[in-house]
């Protein structure tokens, strides 16, 4: 079961969010400038996918997927 999207936005905004989300076409109608979607298993694939695709160091990484673990937020936005 997918537990995490990166939610990427028109406006530049990337989001990390742990609603649960049945398809894409969910969250294109809560965000207006839905642009595309990822799903994942665990923080540790999003950790990974991160470093590899936006090659940033494992520090920054760890503390922008850590603005979700100490948010009460069920989404919360990375700086990327």
């Amino acid at each position: 079961m997918k537990q995490y999207n990166l939610i990427f936005l028109r406006n530049d905004k990337m989001l990390l969010s742990r609603k649960q989300f049945s398809d894409w076409r969910e969250i294109q109608d809560e965000y207006e400038e839905y642009m595309a979607s990822l799903d994942f298993e665990s923080l540790k694939d999003i950790e990974e996918y991160i470093k590899m695709d936006y090659k940033l160091t494992s520090k920054k990484v760890k503390y922008e997927v850590n603005k979700l673990t100490n948010s009460s937020n069920d989404t919360i936005e990375i700086e990327i």
